[in-house]
């Protein structure tokens, strides 16, 4: 894929590794201007020199924990004090955790990270892309909302009984719930909203967690693995292609639409996460 981006501001969240990492680099070739938020100063520097390489323009970097709703707003802010317009939010960042961590704000880090950030994030930025006169929000789910049912509103934050993958999996299809609600909501502006599987991809998700089980699935998946840069096809795809310029509101895989099964497809269920992702956040669209 080739397309041009030239003009357009993207920002990212996950940027430093896996496939947002490999999404970015593809993204600044196409002529993308790049805003990433990073928590490693570190790793956000190097990328920062990377990209600056490759494409000669000066990508930005925002430094936040995103597990904190204070940096997340924080880290809005600041995308917004730059005064540039935005095109294209990639909401990629995501973690998988094998023991219960409770963030700053007393959530789940993993329902946090991987579900109240998108959310809130997207939500502070979305005047932005309205005043843009459009534009494109992606966000990165998972075939693992199958591992759950549906959403256990009784123990949002999993107090009660934590099993890593079930977590991550409500997680996952708390992305997919998240983004049929935005796109109906903003279904009279000119801005899509679409998420995806990016298929098995042999990134860092599973390094912060030491736990047996968890590095034999690790492990085990690696050989069938997609390498990276395959892995981050389908968020270039949904950031840059003019074939679905008009898409909004479907879940894909491997760059084609994918049937939702069970929960997923709920009405009901996307706007009582809404309603409740609105209390905790204490934001919502105006």
């Amino acid at each position: 894929m080739n397309e041009n981006l030239e003009n357009k501001v993207c920002l990212i969240t996950g940027a430093t590794n896996g496939i947002g990492l490999e999404a970015a680099k593809a993204l600044n070739q196409m002529g993308a201007e790049i805003v990433f938020i990073a928590r490693n100063h570190e790793k956000a520097n190097k990328l920062k020199e990377e990209l600056l390489q490759e494409s000669g323009r000066q990508p930005t970097a925002i430094i936040a924990d995103l597990s904190s709703q204070n940096e997340v707003k924080k880290a809005a802010e600041e995308f917004l004090s730059l005064n540039k317009p935005l095109d294209i939010l990639l909401n990629n960042a995501g973690i998988m955790n094998r023991e219960r961590k409770e963030t700053a704000d007393g959530f789940d880090e993993v329902f946090s990270v991987n579900h109240l950030a998108y959310f809130s994030l997207t939500l502070l930025l979305i005047e932005k892309m309205k005043n843009a006169g459009g534009g494109r929000i992606v966000n990165v789910a998972s075939m693992a909302y199958r591992f759950v049912n549906e959403m256990n509103f009784e123990d949002l934050q999993s107090k009660e009984n934590y099993k890593g993958l079930k977590v991550y999996g409500q997680s996952k299809l708390a992305n997919i719930l998240f983004t049929r609600s935005l796109a109906s909501k903003l279904k009279d502006y000119k801005i899509t909203v679409n998420c995806l599987h990016p298929g098995y991809v042999d990134t860092g998700i599973g390094l912060n967690n030491e736990g047996f089980f968890v590095r034999l699935l690790m492990n085990l998946g690696r050989p069938f693995a997609k390498k990276t840069d395959k892995g981050a096809e389908t968020s270039i795809y949904l950031c840059a292609s003019p074939e679905v310029e008009k898409v909004t509101g479907e879940y894909f895989v491997d760059c084609e639409i994918e049937k939702l099964l069970g929960s997923a497809k709920s009405d009901d269920q996307a706007e009582k996460l809404w309603s409740i992702s609105s209390e905790l956040t204490g934001i919502d669209l105006h």
